[in-house]
Parts: C-alpha cells; sequence; structure tokens
C-alpha cells in the first residue's frame, strides 16, 4: 500500500547539482539541426542491441500532475539513521560524461563529452541546496576518419572552461531540479545541445529521498519536472535503497519520462524542428556521499521516443550520463599509491594495517603490513572501481579514472615463412606452454617482493614497447606485450626486483629460453629469449641480482631482451614501473 511520507516542507533531499561557466544564462536562440556525428567519433562504443520488438515506447501509469515523493515500502529490518550532510566541506573533484545517441542502432549523436571540475556543498535544507562548482576542464572524445575538423575544432572551442575558470553559484529547488543554472549558452548550437544534456545530468546528481531514516530495501517513487534534453517533460522514479555502507547510500530506480501536455519546447531540441508527443524509459544506479552531499558514480542510460507530428513514426533518441569522482584529485591520507593510472600501468598501494581491498568487485589481497597490488591493462576502461574496509569499518567505493593510451603499429617484414605461420607440431606445443605459464602466474604467493620497487634489468637502447600491434609480413599477429632492449649475447640480466624463480626452462615455443620470477601477489616478470640461465626453480633472488644472460633465443631476430609483466592474466607495461630508460 502506498503511504505518503510526512508534509512536502519535510521532505529530506540529497543534493547535489554540476554547471560550467560563471555568466548568466541568456535565453537559448533556436538551435540548428544537429549533423549526424559518425559513431567512428566515439572511442568506446556502446554495443549494438537490437530491441526487444519495442517499435514505441509504451510507459505505464497515469502522467503526473504535480511534484511528489510517496515512501511505497519500509524495507528490511530496522531503519538506519543515515548520515548527515555536512556544508562547507573540501571541495571533491567530479567528472561528468554526456553520450546521446539517435536511431535503433544507437548512432552517435553528437561527440561524447567528459566535463571535469571541483563541486562543493555550501548549504542544503528542505528548500534545497547551494553547491559552488569551479570547472577545471573538458574533454571532446572524438576519433576517427569521420569526424568533420572544422566542426569539431567549434565544437571544442565552444566548450573549453578558458585559462582561469572562475567558481559558479549553483542551486536546486526541493526536488533537487535545477532552478538557477549559472552558465552562458553557447552560441555553436551542437554544443548548446551537450549543455542541456548535462543540465539531465546535473539534476539525476541528486534525488529527493523520503526521510534520513531509511532501511535497506527501502522503495519509493519520485515525480518531478525535468528538462528532457531540451523537451519539457515529467519524470517519474521508482527508487530502491541497494546499500547503506556507512556515509554512503546506494539507489537503483526505473526511470519513465512523459512529455508535458501543451507545453512545447522552445528551440529545436535534438534538432527536431517541432514536437507533439514524447515517451521514454531509463535506468538509473547511483551511489552518493552522504557527508558531501555528492556522488560517488552516477549512471543514467535511457532512450526516449520523440513525435514531431500526429501520426508519424517516433524517433529514438538515447542517452548514457555518468558523473563520478575523481578519487585521486584529493589524496586520501589513509591509502598511499606509487604508479601511473595508465593503460597497461601497475599501482602499489599501502593501507593502514588490518584493511580489505576490491579492484573492480573482486577481493585483492593485501599483506599484514598493507601491501597491496592493482593493475591495467592495455585495453583497460576509463574508469575502475575501488572499494576499501578500513579496520572492520563500512565499505567504501571509489572510482578511479585511468589514462587512456595510443598504440602505435609496428611492422616487420621478410622474416622466413616459418617465424610467422607455425606448423601444426609447434602450435601443439606452444598451447601446452602456455597453459603451463598460465597456471604459475594465476597462483598468488604472499611475500610482498615488489615493496622495494623495480629498476632496469639491464642496459641498452629500447627497440619495441608495449602494446603495440605486430604486423609480421603484413599480419596482423597482435600486441607485443613487452618492452625489448637491444644488446648481444651474453650481457648480464639482473632481477628487477626480489622474487621466487617459478620458470626457468630452455626451448620455450617462441619464447626460447625463459625464466619467470614471482614478485608476490600474482605479479610476475618474464624474459624472453635468453642465452644462459643461472637460476633453477624455487631459487629466491634479490633485486639486481645477475640470473641469466641475453641471448637470441625462440622467435627473434636479432640478440634482445624481451621483458614482460603480469598480474594473474593482466599485461602489465613494465617501463610504468620503472624511471628512465635502461
Amino acid at each position: 500500500m502506498r503511504r505518503p511520507v510526512r508534509s512536502l516542507l519535510a521532505v529530506s533531499l540529497l543534493g547535489l547539482w554540476l554547471g560550467g561557466c560563471n555568466d548568466p544564462a541568456p535565453e537559448p536562440a533556436p538551435a540548428e539541426p544537429a549533423p549526424e556525428a559518425p559513431a567512428e567519433a566515439n572511442p568506446t562504443p556502446t554495443p549494438v542491441e537490437e530491441d526487444e520488438g519495442d517499435d514505441e515506447l509504451v510507459a505505464d501509469g497515469e502522467v503526473p500532475t504535480e511534484p511528489a515523493v510517496t515512501l511505497l515500502e519500509p524495507g528490511r529490518g530496522s531503519p538506519q539513521e543515515l548520515a548527515p550532510r555536512t556544508p562547507g566541506a573540501a571541495p571533491q573533484r567530479v567528472v561528468v560524461q554526456v553520450r546521446i545517441t539517435e536511431g535503433r542502432k544507437r548512432k552517435l549523436h553528437l561527440p561524447v563529452v567528459r566535463l571535469a571540475g571541483d563541486l562543493a556543498l555550501q548549504s542544503i535544507d528542505d528548500g534545497g541546496s547551494k553547491y559552488q562548482w569551479t570547472p577545471r576542464s573538458t574533454t571532446v572524445l572524438a576519433e576517427g576518419d569521420g569526424v568533420d575538423p572544422e566542426f569539431l575544432a567549434a565544437f571544442e572551442s565552444a566548450l573549453a572552461v578558458g585559462d582561469a575558470p572562475g567558481p559558479v553559484p549553483l542551486v536546486t529547488d526541493r526536488w533537487d531540479v535545477v532552478s538557477e543554472l549559472g552558465l552562458a549558452i553557447p552560441t555553436n548550437s551542437h554544443a548548446a545541445e551537450v549543455l542541456v544534456a548535462q543540465r539531465l545530468a546535473l539534476g539525476h546528481l541528486a534525488l529527493p529521498i523520503p526521510a534520513m531514516s531509511m532501511a535497506e530495501g527501502s522503495t519509493w517513487v519520485v515525480h518531478r519536472r525535468v528538462d528532457l534534453l531540451g523537451i519539457p517533460a515529467w519524470e517519474s522514479l521508482d527508487c530502491t535503497v541497494e546499500k547503506i555502507e556507512g556515509r554512503q547510500l546506494q539507489v537503483t530506480a526505473n526511470v519513465r519520462f512523459f512529455g508535458v501536455a501543451g507545453e512545447p519546447p522552445a528551440g529545436t531540441p535534438l534538432g527536431l524542428a517541432s514536437i507533439t508527443a514524447l515517451t521514454g524509459t531509463g535506468k538509473l544506479n547511483a551511489r552518493y556521499d552522504l557527508h558531501t552531499a555528492l556522488p560517488i558514480d552516477m549512471q543514467l542510460q535511457g532512450k526516449i521516443d520523440v513525435r514531431t507530428a500526429e501520426g508519424t513514426k517516433p524517433q529514438r533518441f538515447g542517452f548514457e550520463l555518468r558523473a563520478d569522482e575523481d578519487y585521486l584529485a584529493r589524496p586520501d591520507p589513509r591509502v598511499v599509491f606509487r604508479g601511473q593510472f595508465v593503460q597497461g600501468g601497475l599501482i602499489r598501494g599501502v593501507v593502514p594495517p588490518d584493511t580489505k581491498v576490491w579492484f573492480n568487485k573482486k577481493k585483492t589481497k593485501v599483506s599484514p603490513e598493507g601491501d597491496f597490488l592493482i593493475g591495467f591493462g592495455r585495453n583497460a576502461a576509463p574508469r575502475a572501481l575501488l572499494a576499501f574496509s578500513f579496520a572492520g569499518g563500512p565499505t567504501e567505493r571509489h572510482i578511479v579514472h585511468v589514462q587512456e593510451r595510443v598504440f602505435e603499429p609496428e611492422a616487420i617484414d621478410g622474416l622466413p615463412p616459418e617465424m610467422v605461420d607455425l606448423d601444426r607440431e609447434t602450435r601443439k606445443a606452444l598451447g601446452k606452454s602456455r597453459m603451463k605459464v598460465k597456471r604459475i602466474r594465476n597462483k598468488s604467493s604472499d611475500v610482498p617482493y615488489f615493496r622495494d620497487g623495480f629498476v632496469w634489468p639491464m642496459k641498452g637502447p629500447i627497440t619495441s614497447t608495449y602494446g603495440r600491434k605486430r604486423i609480421l609480413n603484413g599480419e596482423d599477429k597482435g600486441p607485443h606485450w613487452g618492452v625489448d632492449i637491444a644488446a648481444g649475447v651474453g650481457h648480464k640480466v639482473k632481477a628487477p626486483a626480489g622474487g621466487v624463480v617459478v620458470l626457468a626452462e630452455s626451448d620455450v615455443p617462441l619464447s626460447g629460453n625463459l625464466v619467470i620470477i614471482d614478485h608476490g601477489h600474482g605479479l610476475s616478470s618474464s624474459f624472453l629469449h635468453l642465452d644462459k640461465l643461472k637460476v633453477k626453480e624455487g631459487d629466491v633472488v634479490k633485486q639486481g641480482q645477475v640470473f641469466a644472460t641475453s641471448g637470441n633465443s625462440g622467435r627473434s631476430t636479432g640478440p634482445h631482451l624481451d621483458w614482460r609483466m603480469n598480474l594473474f592474466d593482466t599485461r602489465i607495461d613494465p617501463q610504468t614501473v620503472v624511471e628512465g630508460t635502461p
């Protein structure tokens, strides 16, 4: 049974809002229809998924006529007092990403845009909330041959935050809908579309809640007016408390959108000359920090059907809006990181003893002294999830951002055919060898030999680097997973860090004479194409100890050392763990 909460004047809000510039917002000029930006403009395309036979979205239930927050179910167990919001806390870096698509094939409507800024809560009460937002950077994620350079240049210029952006006061009403927007509307119509989408994202960084005492499983419904990509709309959110962990609140919501009868939009939103009807659905997943009234991460995915005239076939638009904290922008004194948060990077962390750590929802080994490791593969996503439980306390979840890299291909021609196209016997032996190596790498030893860092295993010029696609005799043979150091046969190879020799084997298919050193916690170094091996399996080596000499064994085009690193199955770039050059 539906039970209304206390009077609306007593509704508690979890407030948040973001913005960009500090000029007053003029009336938006009519926007020109947006050109079709090709899907190649998106560096991380969403997989195409066919809709489940829905020629038109159908939103169940009555169209709302006034704002409301109504409690549906009290949840499981006794209600918990939610952590209070504290105005005046230090600003937190937040990154907002906007992605808009069109059509059922989800073609990119405009390039994806990320905005970063510092946000601080100034006040919050039952009437709304006030924040201060200082924009820091805007990134347009456009790659590929299909993006017109002139369009892109004008688009980026219109969204630039400037050399010295000032703080912007931001205000929401009691429904956490933006009521004061301290932004100048760009004259560039495409940038203006992005700003409107940002406004929609900002309205979902906050969420009205029925009380500050709730239980997991509590459900409630929110009706409110929103600006839906420039179109006046009603929004209904069917919300559920998924987790209450300390001062972090995890919420999910099924979302429905309805056009506002008799209220046409201003201008030409989404490049449409007229709009007569709108319906839409979406899904919200968000976690908030109650203390700062800011998001840890928020994602709103939705799709809307818009009719431009009575009796016409609806046009489909989709959107994905994200807002994530940048955990690394404000150092946490409880956690120390060493390394690079980049694709291929390795991070050595230290936390207080008795701390539990999770990386992308998988538990990470932590030494008694607090050492732990996380790593990012060549194609790592631009954001990753870290979670901590300090001394048995509640779990804290945080978002870290991972820098993307460009890996240039490397072509090697004129190789003997047998080095490129392996015969059946070699392929069979290679498969067995790889399974053996995989079993070795997937062991998680307890001793953190990696604690003292890494040094180069030998001196010499670097001839090839991690992540580059190897094009051998015109055939793509996949990425090169190590760093190659040129050296003649017989040069000393030293352990870059302490560890246990877990493999010392001659004539390994392709790798030649191979040594693998376990540095602890699933981190290992592999050394390929060696000449003489000076260690055996089970030996413990110290950093700087000579364990082999360089060679030209296996599939090698000349004498060199190929140094590779793995954190379990994740390929790590050795150059991210050492300083300078060999």
